[in-house]
């Protein structure tokens, strides 16, 4: 718990989402530990950087009343869930660096739903969506409450019946929804679902 998450982000309490997104993208720029490789200045920079996620994380559940990546229901649980592991590969997701992300998680021996949410979306982000699709259900099918999966797991199902369906007189099934622009519009949401932004103009 941080004890002034505005403070650190430099904005007043008064600032609208859309300022507090600028401000914490801006400082995840600023700290973001691949600008320190052998810096002196390493360590704090990382310590920085995962203060001002802290930050930005405690403000958008207070306004929100959930989390990037839970329902309200499931916040408690879900947060507790998140290792340093599992932290990493998120910030990993947030910067749009999905291999780095999978390596991140492919490491992982404790595989919990949000493991299986996160490989999803980092899937997604390459491209593997076969994969991405098994284990959105996989995440959605470990925790039903969690409505986050849940509509995840669906939405992706939906888009992969849609794409088999026009795929089917070709002899290959394929996901997606044919449109660039609109697969370019989910897989902004779900970034911005965890407190990343694939698009800032969306």
């Amino acid at each position: 718990m941080v004890n002034n998450p505005y403070e650190i982000l430099g904005v007043s309490r008064n600032a609208s989402n859309d300022e507090i997104k600028k401000a914490y993208r801006q400082l995840c720029k600023k700290y973001h530990p691949d600008s320190y490789v052998d810096n002196p200045l390493a360590d704090l920079a990382e310590e920085k950087f995962k203060e001002v996620q802290a930050a930005y994380e405690q403000i958008m559940k207070e306004r929100e009343g959930g989390g990037y990546a839970y329902s309200s229901s499931g916040q408690t649980q879900s947060s507790s869930q998140e290792t340093a592991e599992l932290q990493a590969a998120r910030n990993f997701i947030n910067n749009r660096r999905f291999h780095e992300a999978l390596n991140v998680l492919s490491n992982i021996g404790n595989r919990t739903a949000m493991w299986y949410y996160y490989s999803a979306i980092a899937n997604m982000g390459i491209g593997n969506n076969l994969v991405a699709v098994d284990h959105a259900k996989q995440a959605a099918a470990m925790e039903p409450n969690n409505m986050e999966y849940v509509n995840f797991a669906n939405q992706l199902q939906f888009r992969g019946q849609h794409y088999q369906t026009m795929g089917g007189g070709y002899g290959r099934q394929t996901y997606g929804t044919g449109n660039l622009c609109c697969d370019l519009w989910c897989l902004d949401t779900m970034c911005e679902c965890m407190g990343g932004d694939l698009c800032a103009c969306m």
